[in-house]
């Protein structure tokens, strides 16, 4: 990635770091990335690659970092499909936090709700065309998942159970 694609980049402090030894807790650290990117067609492949840098970084290679990394694939894609972070200037941002045996990923976007069926560029969408799928996928391959609205920012999610938890 360029860095005229690069917007911003923020990464955790090792939560551990302070700490003198013996004082370490039964709570888990959590660990969290927050990442903005210009919404292009590299910006998915990018994203996929954070999601799996930090899980394999946290939790080390397994299933749920393929399925995270399979997920949020899927909510870049929509995000640059079905908003405004699609188009010319458009951004996403991309949110990770682990926690206590659990992943979350979050992609948002610049869209705004739109009634069922209806696209970002206000295009009906037929129910047997291409557009729906990408919600079957996550559904599979996550513990959950949800989505929600702002006045101009739509957030969508998912978790996974990390093996272990």
């Amino acid at each position: 990635m360029t860095e005229s694609q690069r917007l911003r980049e923020y990464a955790a402090a090792d939560p551990l770091r302070d700490l003198e030894a013996g004082e370490f807790t039964e709570e888990a650290a959590t660990d969290h990335t927050v990442w903005s990117c210009v919404g292009n067609l590299t910006a998915v492949r990018s994203i996929r690659a954070r999601v799996r840098d930090f899980l394999e970084g946290v939790q080390g290679p397994c299933e749920a970092v393929d399925d995270a990394e399979l997920a949020a694939s899927e909510l870049a894609t929509n995000a640059l499909l079905h908003s405004r972070s699609g188009q010319v200037g458009g951004v996403m941002t991309l949110f990770i936090r682990s926690d206590r045996g659990c992943v979350r990923v979050a992609v948002a976007d610049q869209g705004e709700k739109q009634p069922d069926g209806v696209g970002a560029d206000g295009v009906l969408r037929e129910s047997d065309g291409d557009y729906g799928r990408g919600k079957l996928i996550i559904e599979s391959c996550t513990s959950r998942s949800g989505e929600y609205w702002t006045d101009s920012t739509h957030v969508a999610w998912f978790e996974i159970d990390l093996p272990g938890s």
